[in-house]
């Protein structure tokens, strides 16, 4: 029975030689101690998957981050190609090889990626990068034209690998997709994804990431399903707050992972979750919405960008509803709301939208009193009765993940109508 092993082609770390394109903004040293916390992590993957063979093709000298168990041969000489084939050449097969680029991966994921070609019944297996790369090849035995011809660091690098295999008559299984560490926007997007390897230590301690222009606040109650899709979908320079509101499905520790920062608010209410979040922020622009995954974080820019341009003080997402995203009474709700807030305070709007942005310290001054439902139409009337530019922006709603806490409950629709009803009274007594 043929051994399988995972081939890890590396370059021990080395300031000047090691991840050269981190460099600026870090030094060639810390450039160096990036590269050496990416392939410790790497190793250590390797070390706990269940290959029979853990082979290092090393560029360069061991050193304390190589794990015990592994089979260290020297790199031949020659083109990147030409080392491909040699390291493959020596391992023989079947097995998988990586690289040093990807310290986000798993144990768990090697194994499936073993799995994908030995059990598969494919010859060979190949992980796309996002870049145009590819992270992962596997082989059930060597082939010397394996690589031969290909263009390597480009960005069709692995369609030309994959075209490469399929011409010599090998059938491919198709890997995952990751992306690699190459520059330092790759660097703090492994870090955020996978934030408690020694990357992620490394980079916070030498580059804290940068600070963001907007943040946005999340109030979260049992949300757990949802939250991986919309902290995924975060655009960059927007960073998430999530306010935990007593939740009791691992909703806060999900955030975490995703590289939220997480806040907890035991006072329940969605006003109390929301001025927590305003509270914690610190960019100069905030945003709010649901992390229900009814709205997309990737509509944010549209809405903050007149506040950010200083064109609107703010900004509400007008929702552009899909079929049975919002129940009728919904409908008709929110068009009697924006009817009261024009008549109260002259702002023209056509939906209390839960996205929104606004100027953080602009905010605070509004001294918004709600805890409960009525924070969102509180903050449009204050607003307004103190002259600030409302604008609108149409923004995609979609069917929510799990059940409102508000609307989807006989009380929560209740409590909402209350919270409302004082709000609109408290604008008619401004009014007078």
């Amino acid at each position: 029975m043929q051994r399988i092993h995972l081939l890890v082609l590396a370059k021990a770390p080395f300031p000047g030689r090691s991840k050269t394109r981190l460099t600026p903004p870090l030094t060639p040293a810390e450039a160096a101690a990036v590269a050496e916390a990416a392939l410790a992590d790497t190793l250590e993957a390797v070390a706990a998957c269940g290959a029979d063979r853990r082979v290092l093709a090393l560029d360069g000298e061991p050193g304390p981050w190589l794990p015990e168990g592994f089979e260290v041969v020297p790199q031949a000489d020659g083109t990147f190609n030409q080392r491909l084939a040699a390291a493959w050449a020596h391992a023989g097969g079947p097995g998988l090889q990586i690289g040093m680029d990807t310290p986000q991966i798993t144990a768990a994921l090697l194994d499936a990626s073993l799995s994908a070609l030995v059990d598969g019944g494919r010859d060979a297996a190949l992980g796309p990068a996002e870049d145009g790369g590819w992270w992962a090849l596997g082989l059930h035995r060597p082939h010397p034209d394996a690589f031969r011809d290909v263009p390597m660091s480009r960005a069709d690098t692995g369609l030309r690998q994959l075209e490469r295999l399929r011409a010599l008559g090998l059938t491919v299984a198709e890997l995952p997709a990751l992306r690699d560490l190459d520059d330092m926007e790759d660097a703090r997007a492994i870090a955020r994804l996978a934030p408690r390897t020694r990357t992620a230590a490394v980079l916070c301690d030498l580059a804290p990431p940068e600070e963001p222009e907007v943040d946005v606040v999340l109030p979260v109650l049992n949300e757990r399903d949802a939250i991986p899709w919309v902290l995924e979908r975060m655009p960059k320079g927007y960073r998430a707050i999530v306010v935990d509101n007593g939740s009791d499905d691992g909703s806060a520790e999900i955030a975490a992972e995703y590289g939220a920062r997480v806040v907890a608010e035991p006072r329940r209410g969605f006003g109390a979750a929301c001025h927590a979040g305003l509270a914690a922020a610190t960019a100069p622009v905030v945003s709010f919405m649901d992390c229900d995954a009814s709205l997309d974080p990737g509509d944010l820019p549209a809405v903050c960008g007149p506040v950010l341009d200083g064109e609107a003080d703010l900004v509400l997402g007008a929702r552009d509803a899909e079929a049975g995203a919002l129940a009728p009474q919904n409908r008709v709700a929110n068009r009697y709301l924006a009817r009261q807030v024009r008549r109260y305070c002259g702002a023209r709007v056509t939906d209390i939208g839960p996205m929104r942005a606004a100027r953080r310290d602009a905010l605070l001054g509004l001294g918004i009193a709600d805890r409960r439902s009525g924070w969102p139409l509180e903050m449009v009337l204050r607003a307004g009765h103190d002259g600030w530019r409302i604008a609108e922006v149409a923004v995609p709603y979609r069917p929510r993940v799990g059940r409102s806490k508000v609307t989807g409950t006989v009380g929560g629709t209740l409590r909402a109508i209350k919270d409302m009803r004082a709000q609109l009274a408290l604008a008619r007594a401004r009014m007078r």
